[in-house]
């Protein structure tokens, strides 16, 4: 009989999750925090400084007595969680219950009932570990007492502090970045993941917009308009904004990143001394057949020629992730591109990723005039800037 009880009364606290409305919250709650160990920084990604759009920390404090409260990020496998709580009315005396979910999923991860408890106190969320891979936590807490209420929040389990550009990272990043990287524990998995969904995600927009803006020196870095680039209801970019989302996703899951360009935009360092003794300067050059950004085919598929091609870096390692673009073999109009694309996942720099994406290079001859053709990818391969690329300024100002 008695656990008939404790089963039913399992039941009913499960059940009251779903149906209490959340204003009570609003109206009975002054805190419902979690506390130990701190989490990494955030940004709501809204506004710029000096314009408030940090994220109050810690996770579960609202400032604004809105819901949803504030979000929080850990690293991979952390322990030692407390909550922290007060509530308005002196007068309520009861239970808490406690649930942590995969938001993706909507597995449930750990989940404990405290009785009693007073109006204001601390629990410790004994057992609670973070899994060991990436994803998002729900945070659910109820109050069983003279009047029920609750508040929930969102734990973003990334692989490490974020990096740069995305320290502090941003809230919208994140629930992109750890949505499509969920379940990967390894830094190269969990780039790949995103690459593909990136690809699969966002469209190639034929090169006619960015969401960046040069800066004084074009080959050292640019701005990017991340907000508005998100903001775009079409997922529409090039190649800059693919390279630098990507980057942007990496870091946020504590992936160190950086942008790099094929070759620079300033004329005067793209010149070469071509192979009949002329001065040469870069016009373009040729690719081999690509599957441009959304997957399958588009009207942007094919042999590209393009003055620069932006990409995904490692600098440690010089290996390439690519989201905008996948090499097609040869007689890609007679085979299904989704099938026989090839994913720029981790691909060398300076070999493989080079070698399937030149396939020739247009030369403007200055002495002469007219075009020069040079069928070697590493004639006038410059990776810009060199050697580890540069780290995109993120804005969430509106783009100009």
């Amino acid at each position: 009989m008695r656990l008939l009880h404790l089963k039913l009364m399992k039941f009913w606290i499960v059940a009251l999750l779903f149906f209490i409305p959340s204003h009570s919250f609003a109206q009975r709650w002054r805190y419902c925090l979690l506390v130990a160990p701190e989490s990494y920084p955030l940004r709501w990604g809204e506004r710029e400084p000096p314009d408030a759009d940090m994220v109050a920390m810690p996770p579960g404090l609202d400032t604004s007595r809105t819901i949803p409260t504030s979000p929080g990020c850990y690293k991979v496998g952390k322990s030692g969680f407390w909550l922290s709580y007060s509530v308005e009315d002196a007068g309520l005396v009861g239970g808490l219950f406690v649930v942590v979910w995969d938001e993706i999923t909507g597995e449930t991860v750990w989940q404990r009932y405290y009785y009693p408890v007073w109006r204001e106190g601390v629990v410790s969320l004994d057992g609670l570990v973070l899994p060991s891979y990436i994803t998002v936590l729900g945070f659910q807490v109820v109050w069983l007492g003279y009047g029920s209420m609750f508040t929930r929040f969102t734990v973003f389990v990334v692989l490490d502090e974020p990096k740069a550009p995305m320290n502090p990272a941003w809230v919208s990043v994140l629930r992109i970045s750890c949505q499509w990287a969920r379940g990967e524990s390894m830094e190269e998995n969990a780039s790949n993941k995103l690459t593909m969904e990136l690809h699969r995600n966002w469209n190639y927009n034929g090169g006619v917009l960015a969401y960046t803006r040069n800066l004084i020196d074009p080959d050292t870095g640019e701005i990017f308009f991340l907000r508005a680039f998100l903001n775009d209801p079409n997922r529409l970019g090039q190649c800059n904004d693919f390279a630098d989302f990507l980057v942007c996703l990496m870091t946020s899951l504590g992936i160190p990143r950086s942008a790099q360009r094929t070759h620079p935009l300033l004329g005067s360092r793209r010149e070469v001394t071509l192979p009949n003794g002329h001065t040469g300067r870069l016009f373009l050059f040729i690719t081999w057949p690509l599957d441009v950004a959304k997957t399958g085919a588009s009207g942007h598929d094919g042999v590209k020629a393009w003055p620069y091609h932006q990409f995904c870096l490692d600098a440690n390692t010089l290996k390439v992730w690519d989201g905008m673009i996948a090499f097609l073999p040869q007689d890609w109009r007679t085979n299904d591109p989704i099938k026989n694309q090839t994913f720029v996942l981790g691909m060398f720099r300076d070999s493989d990723y080079r070698d399937r994406l030149v396939e020739h290079y247009m030369f403007i001859d200055l002495k002469e005039g007219g075009f020069v053709m040079i069928n070697r990818p590493d004639f006038f391969w410059r990776p810009t800037p060199f050697p580890s690329g540069f780290i995109p300024l993120v804005t969430a100002v509106d783009l100009p």
